[in-house]
């Protein structure tokens, strides 16, 4: 049975690049293609103001920016870039960088590690439990394990990162070590349970909540597999609850970067830096920021979308 649809002509916000539907009167539709559905604006509307408010089940709406025009946080031409289908102009990455400290034309140790010769050498003296004056280093940052989210054969997966000091390094280092480019996303494994027994957070299946996600690994790559909480082997331990890759346009990302007080991430100078943020218009490069003026500007590389071009 088919259905006959009207091309939505009405002064509600839109998202631009996005085409809207009447199916029923009163409310337009539109194609969502993250979610892969047909959703009216209300229901989209709902969704980013669930996930702005940390609903884990609607995590994939965070940050949107056609959720944000039709629940009217922003203004619909800041849109423009984001929602669009962007075309890619320039380089997501530079080989002359460090992976770490985001400077730029620095001479690299490309054994694996893609850190210029000072984030080296620290690292080194980490290791050795000494520096130079054969003291016990104070400052270092310890280096841990993240997790990435890429998409593998057009499938959410995740690649854990190994030796990494800041949430910079295990995306740029993904960037760089790709043969191709590779497309980040933000996307949760799971829903965020409490385990009252064991104290911890743990991930759960969407679909079905009574099962619990395990962590797969192969070739690096890690899948997440639903299983019965009663049906578990010895030794399968729940999947560690970890924090998604953040995705933001760069008109968030200079929001976003202007409420960290504390100074926790990357440090933002006058020179263009990445940030641990992917760009939501293509979702290939970090975000670049710098402070000029005064003021916070972010950019990508990649697709050349600017917080100063409105």
């Amino acid at each position: 049975m088919s259905v006959a649809a009207e091309i939505c002509a009405d002064a509600e916000p839109r998202a631009d690049g996005v085409e809207y539907l009447q199916w029923v009167p009163g409310k337009r539709h539109f194609r969502c293609e993250k979610l892969c559905g047909t959703w009216s604006t209300d229901d989209c509307s709902s969704r980013y103001m669930r996930a702005m408010a940390s609903d884990e089940r609607v995590s994939a709406c965070r940050f949107c920016p056609i959720g944000a025009v039709h629940a009217g946080k922003v203004d619909p031409d800041q849109t423009a870039i984001s929602s669009a289908k962007v075309k890619i102009t320039g380089r997501p990455d530079h080989d002359s960088r460090c992976t770490r400290c985001g400077r730029l034309n620095l001479r690299i140790i490309h054994s694996g590690a893609e850190i210029c010769v000072s984030c080296w050498n620290r690292q080194r003296e980490w290791r050795l439990g000494r520096n130079s004056k054969g003291k016990a280093p104070i400052t270092f940052v310890p280096l841990q394990v993240r997790r990435v989210g890429i998409m593998v054969d057009g499938v959410p997966s995740y690649q854990m990162i190994a030796d990494t000091q800041n949430e910079v390094e295990p995306l740029a280092k993904c960037i760089r070590f790709a043969r191709e480019s590779v497309a980040f996303h933000d996307e949760q494994p799971g829903i965020t349970v409490w385990n009252a027994q064991t104290r911890s957070f743990e991930y759960r299946d969407r679909a079905n909540p009574s099962r619990v996600m395990l962590e797969l690994k192969q070739d690096g790559v890690i899948r997440y597999v639903s299983a019965a909480t009663d049906n578990l082997c010895p030794g399968d331990i729940a999947a560690v609850v970890r924090m998604p890759t953040l995705r933001l346009s760069v008109y968030t990302a200079v929001d976003w970067l202007g409420m960290d007080e504390e100074g926790d991430g990357a440090a933002i100078t006058v020179e263009w830096r990445p940030q641990a943020i992917v760009c939501a218009s293509c979702n290939i490069a970090l975000v670049q920021a710098r402070r000029f003026a005064g003021r916070i500007e972010c950019r990508c590389p990649a697709c050349k979308s600017s917080s100063t071009v409105h």
